[in-house]
């Protein structure tokens, strides 16, 4: 068996509630706490839910709306690196324009790029 067969024949995955606030740094904050709780509990897939970032609502969006790459996306990348993981947290907010949000899914490697 190759060592990458190895690797993903068994694996820890994490499914991560969190509680948010209207404070996206607060959530941000909060979302990065667990990410590494969970790897430090052996998890190799971390799965934030979507809007980690903000509250949950359309009357939220525009405010709390980001371009990708952004503040969220940058969190993603550098917990995915920090703690050896795959990384996905669902967005309802990413900005094309001023005018224009789309509902994102970010997913970040551990050693390799954002999706």
């Amino acid at each position: 068996m190759t060592a990458a067969a190895r690797i993903m024949s068994k694996f820890r995955l994490a499914v991560v509630q969190l509680q948010v606030t209207s404070v996206k740094a607060d959530n941000l904050s909060r979302a990065r706490r667990l990410v590494k709780q969970a790897a430090g509990q052996g998890s190799r897939v971390v799965l934030l839910p979507e809007c980690f970032n903000s509250p949950y609502g359309t009357s939220f969006f525009s405010d709390y709306a980001e371009k990708i790459p952004g503040e969220s996306t940058q969190m993603l990348s550098e917990a995915a690196k920090e703690n050896q993981v795959y990384l996905v947290g669902g967005r309802d907010a990413s900005a094309d324009t001023e005018k224009t949000n789309y509902c994102s899914l970010i997913l970040t490697f551990p050693k390799m790029f954002t999706v």
